[in-house]
């Protein structure tokens, strides 16, 4: 027998799975052999797999099991039957196995290794040492990987991965490198940071269940540029796509251009899911429900016995309101409809019911004075649209849900142009509207400065995209996206499609292949939902907020930040009803990172002990999810990026400067307002600092 069978009979069944993966996956030695909790035996079995040689893995590889090495044992097997015969005087009896006999213990050994494979079959996670910082497309890529059959990622080992039947990912805002006394400026801060021994002071020392479930932690950073961080969201959820479904697409937009010869403007009405998508208030006969609210109107639809008439062309009209913010909330100051002709059939101001706490003229350029002896009313626009709009009406406007809702008004036809144009980076990014008529109109708009925009202009820069729209056909206006989002991806999986559900409060934009969506009012209520999801779903999103107060508080407010959050979309760059306008930064044609009750350069620094109550909830909320996570689940935790605060308060001040140095010269402007190298050398830190974040592993 040669020296490699004798090397391949040795071989013990505990080192056997760890054989298998590493041939199945990388060199040990450039692996981080430290395996998630809880299982003791992991931490074991994977520091015997570290201490395994590149010679002995490279021996042990061939001896994977195959059917032909399975046949090798038990040639081996029988050969040392055969000689234990002989020495017992019994060498002249036949043993050779018959071929059931073969294929029954070649089923044995099957079982046997899969018995051993990482503690009766337990999976884990083991790092690579050799990979550099970790980034939110790699665990975008793991909860891709976990659910589906791709390619094994290089920065990460999976034993037993087929075993994983559940995927958990925690979204929670709030914890970041600095809460952990990670010094980021350290090296071996991209390495799997063993945490606890960090965790002596400050705030964290209340994760006290937290390390009971990992051991380590690692920084992930989020992508950007040197000006912005991009949103943690939209990459964690956006895949690219397959070369498979990016030919889908190019045939079925090559139908759009056939299509395109007979375009009219009923083809880029909304559908029904994009209503719902976008959050738009619906007619109660398209929302099953008994009413809309007090204050509310609609659209009426026609009675039954009309509709076999011939149904006439709709008539198009644009919509624009400026709105303000007052003690309940936004509400309309001024209303514009323009008809298709580009003419102006109806533009009033209106007084808002409730006392006004900010005019918000940077944006709605409306102001005190201009309201003084207003006397039109909410119910008197509705009166005016009623008579205006009928079910042969198609309504056009940008992130017009935001409108309908200040109007207390639903309608069926809508044509938004943040949809049916696209951001250059695709769904579900949304381009703005100065941005889309500067593009497609070669018409520069909202260039009043400090004193706003102006509804008349915005809502014909509306009609004209979409009558641009019309003239050029299905496509016009269109970026290729090769992207989908992760709910899909993991819906098409070729052997058993998998669900997916949300369970976050906020509306969402990236909703296409999800199964359902939860809106919880409470952290406590998100820890009841998840185990309830898994019972019938294999991925679970969530989003815990109670440590978002560690990145800042509304002022006056001495709970969680969150608790009065918004529930309007994030997505879009125009300021939307239930919130104030956003500040001038980098998220004017960016998804919103937070949805909040006010922008981020309102909040103000939370005490310590506000910190410690919300991290001490939330190392509650995380221990109980565990406890109640089905058996070979795995639990992914991120914070996806880091503390936005420093980032807005830079980027203000230099969209400030910016706006300062278009209308003025150099000279004319304040010194205190410019905006210098110095500054944006600052701005460059304060993003790069940002973008870094925190996430742990673990499978139950």
């Amino acid at each position: 027998m040669g020296k490699r069978d004798k090397e391949r009979r040795n071989i013990k069944p505990a080192t056997w799975t760890e054989k298998v993966i590493v041939a199945a996956n990388t060199n040990p030695e450039d692996m981080d052999m430290t395996p998630s909790k809880p299982s003791d035996s992991d931490i074991q079995a994977t520091s015997t797999a570290a201490a395994v040689s590149h010679k002995e893995s490279s021996q042990k590889r061939d001896a994977v099991d195959d059917n032909n090495e399975n046949d090798q044992e038990i040639q081996d097997s029988e050969e040392r039957d055969r000689k234990r015969q002989k020495t017992q005087g019994e060498g002249s009896t036949n043993t050779q196995l018959s071929k059931a006999e073969r294929k029954l213990k070649k089923k044995e050994f099957k079982k046997l290794a899969k018995l051993n494979e990482g503690d009766n079959g337990q999976p884990s996670f083991m790092l690579s040492r050799s990979h550099t910082k970790l980034s939110l497309k790699d665990l975008r890529d793991l909860v891709v990987y976990l659910l589906t059959e791709t390619k094994t990622l290089p920065w990460i080992m999976v034993k037993n991965k087929f075993n994983i039947h559940k995927v958990v990912l925690l979204y929670v805002e709030g914890l970041d490198p600095d809460l952990f006394h990670v010094d980021l400026s350290d090296p071996t801060s991209s390495q799997p940071v063993a945490w606890p021994s960090l965790a002596t002071s400050g705030p964290v020392t209340e994760f006290k269940q937290l390390q009971k479930f990992f051991d380590y932690m690692n920084v992930i950073k989020a992508g950007g540029d040197k000006n912005r961080v991009h949103s943690a969201t939209n990459t964690l959820l956006n895949v690219p796509l397959s070369n498979t479904e990016k030919a889908r697409l190019e045939k079925e937009k090559e139908a759009k251009a056939v299509e395109s010869k007979k375009s009219s403007a009923e083809q880029f009405i909304l559908t029904l899911q994009q209503l719902e998508e976008s959050d738009y208030p619906l007619p109660t006969y398209l929302s099953g429900e008994d009413s809309l609210g007090e204050g509310w109107i609609q659209t009426e639809q026609p009675k039954q016995s009309d509709t076999g008439a011939a149904q006439p062309e709709k008539k198009l009209l644009a919509i624009d309101c400026e709105m303000c913010r007052t003690s309940a909330g936004s509400e309309v100051t001024r209303v514009t409809v323009i008809d298709d002709a580009g003419k102006t059939i109806y533009d009033e101001l209106v007084l808002p019911h409730n006392p006004i706490l900010d005019y918000l003229t940077q944006y709605s350029g409306i102001t005190a004075e201009r309201l003084e002896g207003v006397t039109t009313r909410l119910e008197d626009v509705q009166k005016a649209l009623k008579a205006m709009v009928t079910y042969d009406t198609i309504l056009i406007g940008h992130s017009l849900e935001n409108d309908m809702k200040v109007l207390k008004f639903a309608h069926p036809f809508i044509i938004d142009t943040c949809i049916v144009f696209h951001h250059t980076r695709g769904p579900p990014f949304k381009a703005s509207l100065k941005w889309l008529s500067h593009r497609w109109l070669g018409r520069k708009i909202q260039q009043g400065g400090e004193k706003g925009h102006d509804s008349a202009e915005d809502a014909k820069a509306c009609m004209d995209l979409v009558q641009l729209k019309v003239k050029k056909g299905a496509g016009f206006g269109e970026y290729n996206n090769e992207q989908e989002s992760i709910f899909s991806r993991l819906g098409r999986n070729s052997t058993k499609p998998k669900t997916s559900v949300v369970i976050d409060r906020d509306h969402w934009d990236t909703t296409e292949g999800l199964s359902l969506h939860l809106k919880p009012d409470s952290d406590a209520a998100v820890v009841e939902a998840i185990p309830k999801a898994l019972e019938s779903h294999h991925f679970v999103w969530a989003r815990l907020r109670d440590a978002e107060i560690n990145h800042g508080k509304m002022p006056h407010s001495s709970t969680n930040r969150i608790a009065a959050s918004s529930t309007t979309s994030s997505a879009c760059s125009s300021p939307g009803p239930g919130s104030p306008a956003p500040p001038a930064n980098a998220m004017e044609i960016e998804p919103c990172l937070n949805i909040r009750k006010g922008p981020i350069s309102d909040l103000v620094q939370a005490s310590e002990d506000e910190i410690r109550e919300g991290l001490s909830r939330l190392d509650r909320s995380i221990a109980q999810i565990v406890e109640s996570l089905p058996p070979h689940t795995a639990l992914l935790v991120t914070s996806g990026h880091g503390d936005l605060r420093p980032v807005v308060q830079l980027q203000g001040r230099q969209k400030h400067f910016q706006r300062l140095y278009n209308t003025l010269h150099l000279s004319e402007i304040p010194e205190e307002a410019h905006f210098l190298e110095k500054d944006q050398e600052a701005l460059s830190a304060a993003v790069d600092k940002a973008k870094n974040g925190v996430c742990f592993f673990m499978v139950k």
